[in-house]
């Protein structure tokens, strides 16, 4: 049985054979299509890998993708225009904000520079991201992807990290928005800036949840990783393994309810660096997720 959909882990840079051989040992033992997303932090550093990165990967035919932390223009175009790279798609998240009239205006720069990118027929995704980055909830996001005529890519692990930090700093302030670039941002994204916080009003909290989001985003490509996270600056630094614990079942349930393309798996330390023994874990655990939930899709 071939399992859908594509999974992919993520790694940094390039890959070694150790990391080569334990893409090829799952893939024989689950049957499965398992690629890797390269997560990019220096685009002219790794650049210099990719072509021959690409050789190994296709002579393996290993499906792969690219993440871009970080939303530089020369170095997108760049990457796109390389030869007969033909990624799954590249995936980028929005440019860093200060507060409300900055979140506006940037979000509309993030549009703009996705906008002019050639894309030479590769699938360009923009990636929700916590605070003070653009694009943290459906609204915004989409509202993104719309102008810059691009696809849509859901993080649960910042999306409920953003959705938990709303809840408490809106409690907290019980604030409502005071001007108007507050009013304006809440007008179009359902949230608002003030001196680094997230906000909302109380009454808007109920209808802030994980479901909704994912609901109103109806995103084609996904990232997950476990449910625990530490948080530094705007970055995602530690991220716990995937298990065959009732959370993990849940979140898997209800990425695969919206019928994805592809779901990458991913695991960071303390110090921001790619955990793959756990990464890899995480990918079995969701093959034999998805195993158990096709299975019982074929008896009913």
């Amino acid at each position: 049985m071939l399992i859908e959909p594509l999974v992919l882990v993520s790694i940094p840079d390039t890959i070694n054979r150790s990391i080569l051989s334990k893409i090829l040992m799952i893939r024989n033992r689950y049957q499965v299509a398992l690629g890797i997303e390269l997560y990019i932090s220096n685009f002219q550093k790794t650049a210099k890998k990719i072509l021959s990165l690409k050789r190994v990967l296709n002579k393996h035919e290993i499906p792969f993708a690219f993440y871009l932390n970080e939303l530089k223009e020369d170095d997108l175009n760049e990457l796109i225009s390389l030869n007969n790279i033909k990624p799954e798609y590249i995936a980028i998240q929005g440019l860093a904000s200060g507060n409300s009239q900055d979140y506006i205006s940037l979000c509309e720069a993030t549009a703009n520079i996705l906008s002019g990118i050639g894309r030479q027929d590769t699938e360009l995704v923009i990636k929700n991201s916590i605070y003070p980055n653009t694009g943290i909830l459906s609204l915004d996001l989409l509202r993104i992807s719309r102008e810059a005529k691009c696809g849509v890519m859901v993080d649960t692990e910042a999306l409920l990290h953003s959705i938990n930090m709303i809840r408490k700093w809106s409690r907290l302030n019980k604030a409502a928005p005071s001007n108007k670039k507050e009013r304006e941002c809440y007008e179009r994204y359902g949230f608002f800036v003030r001196e680094g916080k997230i906000l909302c009003p109380l009454r808007s909290l109920k209808d802030l949840t994980l479901e909704a989001q994912l609901s109103q985003m109806k995103a084609e490509r996904y990232h997950i990783s476990g449910s625990n996270t530490a948080i530094t600056d705007r970055s995602i630094i530690e991220q716990s393994e995937i298990k065959d614990a009732p959370f993990h079942r849940y979140l898997v349930s209800r990425v695969m309810s919206m019928k994805p393309k592809s779901i990458t798996v991913k695991s960071c330390t303390q110090k921001g660096i790619h955990n793959l023994d756990i990464a890899f874990r995480s990918a079995k655990t969701l093959f034999e997720h998805l195993n158990k939930k096709q299975i019982q899709e074929v008896i009913e």
